[in-house]
């Protein structure tokens, strides 16, 4: 993969709350090294994302898509029904079982390296197959029994409580033969499944055992990853306080043990994974950068963890290293589905997730011929029928068209399908990309009836059962009409009332909760600074496009119009951000100011 660690961010430079670039006057000038250094910092960006909705992003910070389409598929299909391979590019780390069968171990290699990489159906699968193989391997039976758990990305369905109950009872019945770990192991996990239990005093039980059993084995680095998941499982994507720079107290145990297991060994995939998950929603999520540029190429045939690096990737500014590994991953994961059937949350669930990666990472690239490639596969893949079944899918349906007009031509804009009726979130958005069309064809009376229609449509009912569903899709219809009300003002001159329009539109996605991807495509504040560069006043602007790329480090848009607005206030720092954004995007000709 290529590496942009040297990839040099325009600087947030809002430390403790303090606007650096608002204050500073244009520079005749070149800056030194060390001012550049102050300047253009990636980690500043990265370390200054919690914003008002902060104290939301661990409730919306995992992939809804996943969850979504999942719950809404069919139950999963049965493990056995295949005859199982063994799937190349899982690495080849070992965790040694006792069995005399060297094909048992190879295929309880198989589950372990599948469950990190959490494709716990295909891990059964291979657990399954090894207990054919010997019989006797009580740990065979224990991964089966792990698989069927609660993990971060999926709360534990009720039909698998009777096969995990028979998997443990089975590794119990067998530990006597089994080695001393491999018996703490079944013993803890045994802890975790009760009929009729509650499910998270099990998972709390589980969590304490796994921490015995760490402190048992305190060099086992899988030991270590494995506490540090039943840590994680507590309190899925909820691991910091309102700071983001303070774990939650059994956080603080989990990061503890990665951090250990990648200090004796930076190409352990399973630790890598859980790192990029913990610190992706954290104030520094660069701490996982060194980890994300390993992932993919340690175990290069799971499509899942291809993917991870784009979460961290996303957040730092690495658009085309996060839009690369995620075709990656996309390719491996369509290799994977052709060839077996799979469960319906992965291929529901992380596949199109990694889909929607690849489209939002090249829009914020500026790479329109990839945008819209993706935002078509996209959304074949997300049918209307399928968008009634579940709330959080409705943002990932809508979320093609805004590639679509971004990068569209306006027959691929009027061709997008009308929305039933009975999916007014959806028909809102529809109604705002066709507005933005309009008055980029200076149709501003069309423009504006679609800006009434969103008007209307935010006001119905659905929106308070969405809302109640995590879902804000008021207030994404609230800032979508605010944006083309004031694009309207924009095209028919009237720059105050535009930019009235646009500091309230900020002011609401400041207040939309944290998901990745963003529920909300673009920093709004782009747009104010082209606002203000149009009305003559350049610094303000130059504020607003730095605001922006605090919001979205090094997106190609935001460094466009930062470039034209330094230009125009004869800042002599605009040829490094001219050098940014030929680094940032496949093509800096395809934007325009009146686009931003």
């Amino acid at each position: 993969m290529a590496r942009m660690s040297s990839f040099v961010a325009i600087g947030a430079a809002a430390v403790a709350g303090v606007a650096f670039f608002a204050s500073v006057a244009p520079q005749k000038a070149a800056p030194s090294e060390a001012e550049l250094a102050m300047l253009f910092d990636p980690r500043l960006i990265a370390q200054n994302q919690c914003g008002r909705a902060g104290q939301y992003r661990g409730a919306y910070f995992q992939p809804s898509f996943q969850l979504a389409l999942a719950t809404a598929a069919q139950a999963a299909p049965s493990a056995e029904k295949e005859r199982v391979p063994l799937w190349p590019g899982l690495g080849n780390r070992s965790f040694p079982v006792t069995t005399e069968s060297a094909e048992a171990q190879a295929y309880f290699d198989q589950g372990f390296a599948l469950l990190y990489g959490f494709n716990h159906w295909e891990a059964i699968r291979a657990f399954r197959e090894a207990q054919r193989l010997d019989p006797a391997c009580a740990l065979c039976y224990w991964g089966e029994a792990k698989a069927h758990g609660p993990n971060i990305n999926a709360r534990m369905g009720a039909d698998a409580e009777d096969p995990a109950l028979a998997a443990i009872g089975k590794a119990v019945a067998l530990a006597g033969g089994a080695s001393v770990r491999e018996q703490a192991l079944i013993e803890a996990l045994a802890l975790r499944y009760a009929r009729d239990g509650e499910r998270s005093e099990l998972d709390r039980q589980y969590a304490a055992a796994m921490e015995d059993v760490h402190r048992q084995f305190p060099d086992d680095q899988d030991i270590a990853t494995l506490f540090a998941e039943a840590q994680m499982d507590l309190s899925p994507w909820d691991y910091w306080e309102r700071d983001y720079r303070t774990p939650k107290p059994h956080i603080v145990k989990a990061i503890a043990a990665i951090d250990g297991v990648l200090a004796a060994n930076p190409d352990h995939a399973g630790a890598i994974h859980l790192q990029i998950h913990l610190m992706e929603a954290s104030a520094t999520p660069e701490r996982a950068e060194p980890g994300a540029d390993r992932l993919a190429d340690l175990m290069p045939g799971a499509g899942h963890l291809v993917h991870m690096p784009g979460h961290i990737y996303f957040r730092i500014g690495r658009y085309l290293d996060s839009l690369e590994t995620n075709v990656r991953a996309v390719a491996v994961d369509e290799d994977y589905l052709s060839k077996t059937e799979g469960s319906p949350l992965y291929r529901y669930g992380y596949y199109p997730h990694n889909v929607h990666f690849v489209m939002v990472s090249a829009q914020m690239a500026g790479d329109g011929k990839t945008a819209l490639e993706y935002a078509h596969k996209l959304d074949a893949l997300i049918p209307f029928e399928a968008v009634k079944t579940a709330a959080l899918v409705q943002p990932v349906k809508v979320a093609p068209y805004y590639a679509i007009l971004d990068f569209g031509s306006p027959e691929e804009i009027a061709a997008i399908p009308a929305a039933p009726d009975d999916l007014p979130f959806v028909k809102g958005i529809q109604h705002y990309v066709q507005g933005v069309a309009a008055t980029h064809t200076d149709d501003l009376a069309a423009a504006g009836t679609h800006a009434d229609a969103i008007a209307a449509l935010r006001e119905d009912a659905v929106m308070e059962e969405l809302a109640a569903d995590n879902v804000p899709a008021a207030s994404i219809l609230h800032l979508s009409e605010l944006v083309l009300r004031a694009r309207i003002d924009r095209r028919e001159g009237a720059l105050d009332a535009a930019r009235a329009k646009l500091e309230e539109a900020v002011a609401v996605q400041n207040g939309l909760a944290y998901t990745e991807p963003p529920f909300w495509y673009y920093p709004v504040e782009q747009t104010l600074g082209a606002v203000l560069l149009e009305a003559g006043e350049p610094e303000a602007a130059v504020a607003q496009f730095r605001a922006a790329l605090v919001r979205h480090p090094n997106n190609a848009w935001s460094l466009y119009g930062l470039m034209k607005a330094q230009e125009a206030a004869e800042d002599a720092t605009m040829s490094y951000t001219a050098d940014l954004l030929a680094a940032a995007t496949v093509n800096p000709d395809a934007i325009s100011l009146d686009r931003l």
